[in-house]
């Protein structure tokens, strides 16, 4: 696809309609429809930046797009329940997941996608005492949200106490600011944990606990999980569509705090 696009774009006389619709009707027999707009986008900003060639013009391809879209159904993350979140909380050995488990508490605490864990500076964490304050910045729309994740006892959990666990193990030699850093053997190193690595955290913890289909925990578990914990402990549908919150993480309670916003 993209060897099309720089360069047999550039190399053909004509770019039009028909010729598209050859090219989307052969990659249609290997990828998925969802792939296919994502082709199709990428494709329309390339030739209207270097040719200045409108592809939304272009309706039978836009319709032929539509057609493969018909009964398509994407896979979504799965997300993680309450009991499964304690389950591993409680259970996994810290020696091995420790660093996973304070990544579970701020993914889930904080809806927090996979870049944004990554971009998390140790400025961006306040211990309060009775609990953590996390500014999370440079989200995807631009605006800053805070969380706080509170002390729990249940089930025997105590949440900030396994964040300072990790925070503790922060070696002073290391140069950069970055939260999360690599965790091996009951030791943190001074390397910054890369973003790819956060897209698989959650896979991880499915496996753990011996979770069917342990791929579909995916980068974006942590995110979703959030909202269906969100939506369980009854919230109101404008606090689900807005998304503006400051969220407390307490074991048996989540999200059940007000929000604002």
């Amino acid at each position: 696809m993209e060897n099309f696009e720089l360069e047999d774009a550039r190399k053909l006389e004509n770019v039009n309609e028909d010729v598209l619709l050859v090219f989307f009707a052969e990659k249609s027999k290997t990828l998925s429809s969802s792939t296919l707009w994502a082709h199709y986008s990428m494709l329309k900003t390339m030739l209207n930046v270097k040719r200045n060639i409108d592809v939304s013009k272009f309706y039978k391809l836009s319709a032929f797009l539509k057609r493969k879209s018909e009964g398509y159904k994407p896979k979504k993350a799965k997300v993680l329940t309450l009991d499964q979140i304690d389950k591993f909380l409680l259970e996994a050995p810290d020696k091995d997941f420790l660093m996973i488990k304070v990544a579970l508490i701020f993914g889930v605490a904080g809806a927090c996608r996979g870049k944004e864990l990554h971009q998390l500076t140790i400025s961006d964490v306040t211990d309060m005492d009775h609990a953590l304050l996390v500014n999370v910045r440079n989200t995807k729309n631009n605006v800053d949200r805070n969380f706080i994740i509170n002390n729990s006892n249940k089930n025997g959990i105590d949440l900030i106490e396994v964040c300072r666990k990790y925070m503790a193990l922060r070696k002073p030699e290391t140069t950069h600011s970055r939260f999360f850093v690599r965790y091996e053997k009951s030791q943190c190193t001074v390397q910054a944990i890369g973003k790819n690595t956060f897209g698989k955290i959650p896979q991880k913890v499915a496996e753990y606990l011996n979770l069917p289909n342990s791929t579909l925990y995916t980068g974006h578990c942590f995110r979703r999980t959030s909202a269906s914990l969100l939506a369980d402990s009854g919230a109101s549908i404008d606090v689900l569509k807005t998304w503006r919150m400051e969220i407390c993480f307490c074991c048996r309670r989540v999200h059940r705090e007000l929000y604002k916003y």
